[in-house]
């Protein structure tokens, strides 16, 4: 209180003309200071805005190729929902059964077994794991250009071995799949 009390005293006994100097003076200073606040805020402000700036360009680069993906999965998929609701009753051993039958290649199947799995995204998928025994070449190749050309089967899995008991033929061990639709609710 007493600081006060000397600040009012040492005011009042000044002349008119040094008072309004002080006054100029210690006004001067509040707006320097204010004006050094302001500059300190806003320059903090622009240096953020560019920052943020940076890292929402830095961003979208980043996201753009996954939306892109995105996107052609979602219309892969909806290109496989709309091949299998075409031929709802498909069936990968009677298909592959004809096809051995087209390409005259019953006789060097050895062996046949099928598989069954749930994939994560909902569909089953049919395995044929299938064995040949004596086969060219030219007959897989045409075998596989059959199964290539059916969008609704694909193969999974090949394996080459050189024939042991007969020159200039090949083992084959294949998977051919399929994929089942996504069961509906309620069924």
């Amino acid at each position: 209180m007493e600081i006060i009390n000397r600040l009012r005293l040492s005011i009042e006994g000044l002349d008119r003309q040094d008072f309004y100097k002080y006054i100029i003076i210690v006004l001067g200073l509040v707006c320097l200071v204010t004006g050094f606040i302001l500059f300190r805020h806003y320059s903090k402000v622009w240096s953020l805005q560019d920052r943020l700036q940076n890292i929402n360009d830095t961003r979208e680069e980043t996201i753009k190729p996954v939306l892109k993906r995105m996107n052609r999965l979602v219309q892969q998929r909806k290109q496989v929902d709309d091949i299998l609701a075409r031929d709802k009753d498909f069936k990968i051993a009677g298909y592959f059964k004809e096809l051995l039958e087209k390409q005259n290649l019953t006789n060097k199947k050895t062996t046949e077994s099928a598989s069954e799995m749930m994939l994560a995204n909902g569909y089953t998928e049919i395995a044929l794991n299938v064995r040949f025994n004596q086969m060219n070449m030219k007959e897989l190749c045409e075998l596989l250009e059959k199964i290539e050309k059916n969008e609704r089967v694909y193969a999974k899995n090949l394996e080459i071995i050189k024939s042991t008991k007969a020159p200039k033929t090949i083992e084959v061990g294949m998977t051919v799949a399929t994929l089942q639709p996504k069961l509906k609710a309620g069924r």
